[in-house]
């Protein structure tokens, strides 16, 4: 199966401080790939990296099999939602999400930007400027934002961050329904009950180091309960 995303040491350093510390990773085609840690523990560093927005003091990244200048040109392929999603908050949601319409060149913009919207349940608010948008609503326009024009790979950190147990279910059905048309996906999150109704597999951060990978069939089998596991590690009693 094809590799989608593979990191070799990726390591991030601010001032001596290691934030991602020799990351290697394989994320499969077709997989979710669940990345629980603490918060702190360099999540968001490290997808910001596979992003672009950061750079990485060592290591090699590859994305769709392609690294450096060509694996830029791969990141139009990519739908993502990085801490608090920004808009353009004068701008309408319709507007803001035009925008990136524009960016990624989508053929029938105004039918992918209708179809995010009413994924995330927004539609009925588009032409309404984003500065009068709730926490929970701007989350949700970002997750239309991540999803415009059903990209081959999701990047999202915490999407479910301000949202209440209807607009989680949402996510979630829309996650698994772009995931069975193929759109593979990588998603952190420290809400392990919502994480194990989505993901396929699960990586686990731990002081910016990739401490340990776990299948969903070793979860499914019993061999290993994520909650335990997880408060186990965090709590330093996890042997790397």
């Amino acid at each position: 199966m094809e590799d989608i995303i593979v990191t070799k040491d990726l390591t991030k350093e601010y001032r001596g401080y290691k934030a991602n510390h020799a990351i290697s990773m394989c994320v499969k085609k077709g997989s979710i790939y669940g990345l629980i840690g603490r918060n702190g523990a360099g999540k968001t560093t490290f997808m910001r990296m596979l992003l672009g927005l950061s750079k990485p003091t060592k290591g090699e990244i590859q994305l769709f099999g392609k690294k450096g200048k060509e694996m830029n040109q791969e990141r139009s392929r990519i739908g993502s939602i990085i801490e608090t999603p920004a808009f353009i908050t004068r701008l309408s949601a319709y507007d803001n999400l035009m925008l990136r319409a524009d960016l990624l060149g989508l053929k029938d913009k105004k039918k992918a930007i209708h179809e995010a919207l009413k994924k995330v349940g927004l539609y009925e608010k588009r032409g309404q400027k984003v500065k009068g948008f709730s926490l929970g609503m701007r989350q949700s326009l970002g997750i239309a934002c991540a999803i415009l024009g059903e990209p081959e790979l999701l990047i999202l950190d915490e999407p479910i961050n301000g949202l209440d147990p209807i607009a989680i279910a949402n996510v979630r059905k829309i996650l698994l329904d772009l995931n069975k048309k193929g759109t593979t996906i990588i998603i952190s999150s420290h809400i392990l009950g919502e994480m194990e109704k989505v993901a396929t597999c699960y990586g686990f951060i731990v002081e910016g180091k990739l401490v340990k990978e776990i299948s969903e069939e070793e979860v499914k089998n019993n061999k290993v309960d994520l909650e335990k596991f997880f408060i186990k590690i965090a709590g330093g009693e996890l042997d790397a």
